[in-house]
């Protein structure tokens, strides 16, 4: 039987952010948790250091649900229109949460053209939305480059505080990976 070990200071000292660390395995297309190490207040813990990080993981790597009559609904070949299991017990409108994740799961299978590369974007700031939201962020851009000869698309995340300066900056690399072919995209819808 293992021993448990109860930190006894906890709740009398000072505690970390809740908002767990994620750390970034381009290689893998991955984020997992970070563990906190040797931080004192937090032995046997996630890491808690870089919550604006993990945030924008969260949101933009979690599969947001595909919700009826959108534009790229055409996409979701399988009917499976996913969606994070948590958004379906606790999302509370009079707090200005939102449901978590973006629709950037739905490229996968698409043919990758100008029009899939501008809708990048466009998905990426919506799932970004919240942090302006809430405050965080005054300022979000999104920047979606393809490498049509390479089957490749980068993403370029840059968010800025309301003192202009710049808080995030992160290139998310090889973001593509197309596994079959789509059905024809219908007319870019916004702008």
């Amino acid at each position: 039987m293992a021993d448990l070990q109860l930190r006894i200071s906890e709740g009398n000292e000072p505690q970390p952010k809740l908002l767990w660390d994620s750390v970034w395995r381009p290689n893998e297309g991955v984020a997992d948790w970070a563990l906190a190490g040797n931080e004192p207040l937090n032995v046997g813990g996630l890491r808690a250091q870089q919550a604006l990080h993990t945030a924008v993981i969260l949101a933009l790597f979690t599969d947001a649900r595909m919700p009826e009559g959108h534009p790229l609904e055409y996409l979701v070949g399988d009917g499976d229109r996913r969606g994070y299991w948590g958004d379906g017990i606790d999302v509370r409108d009079d707090l200005g949460e939102a449901a978590l994740g973006s629709l950037l799961w739905i490229f996968e299978r698409a043919i990758l053209t100008e029009e899939i590369r501008r809708w990048v974007e466009v998905v990426a700031l919506e799932a970004l939305a919240p942090l302006k939201q809430q405050g965080i962020a005054a300022r979000i851009e999104a920047q979606a480059y393809a490498q049509q000869a390479f089957n490749r698309l980068d993403l370029h995340i840059q968010i800025y505080g309301r003192d202009g300066a710049q808080l995030y900056d992160q290139k998310f690399a090889d973001l593509w990976a197309q596994t079959a072919t789509a059905p024809r995209a219908p007319a870019f819808g916004p702008e």
